[in-house]
């Protein structure tokens, strides 16, 4: 006889503001990257709430009092093929160890988009690694435009896309 195991009933919520939940969520990406420091209560509140582009729109899953899993996106301005329209760029994203493999990150980020489109925003964007690119593009409905080309200069640079002298079709405006 095989002992049933308790399956978590998990609720999503928008992400929160709050000193707590700035909290939580460096607790949570603790957990997950022990590695990155940067995720402190303070820059989280200023990514998130302060934030001169405005508060960042995202949702929480929760089981009970504790934090399973987070996404984020931050906004902004970006010209796509000319017009000035509101985007939000995927940013934050972390699923604690314990809840992983249950597809919490594709259903926080469908909960995401839907309420940003309520909200007029007209589109999200990422810059995806390669090990998360793929799922962007089969679970997410993404886009894939092109690898992310890094260069690293002095003087000017310049804005055009290399080659040919092509139009930038999307450029983020500050």
């Amino acid at each position: 006889m095989t002992a049933d195991i308790a399956t978590p009933t998990l609720t999503f919520a928008p992400v929160r503001y709050d000193e707590a939940a700035l909290a939580q969520y460096g607790a949570l990406f603790a957990a997950c990257f022990p590695d990155a420091a940067k995720f402190t209560p303070a820059y989280l509140r200023w990514l998130y709430a302060d934030n001169p582009d405005g508060a960042a729109a995202g949702y929480d899953a929760w089981d009970g009092e504790r934090l399973a899993a987070h996404y984020v996106c931050v906004p902004g301005v970006a010209r796509i093929g000319g017009q000035d329209v509101r985007v939000l760029l995927s940013l934050n994203t972390a699923t604690h160890p314990d809840y992983q493999g249950k597809g919490l990150f594709t259903k926080l980020a469908a909960l995401t988009y839907d309420s940003a489109r309520e909200q007029g925003y007209d589109a999200v964007y990422g810059v995806a690694n390669a090990n998360s690119t793929p799922g962007f593009l089969r679970k997410l409905g993404f886009q894939l435009v092109r690898p992310l080309e890094a260069r690293l200069g002095w003087g000017g640079v310049g804005t055009r896309p290399h080659g040919q002298g092509a139009a930038v079709s999307f450029e983020r405006q500050r």
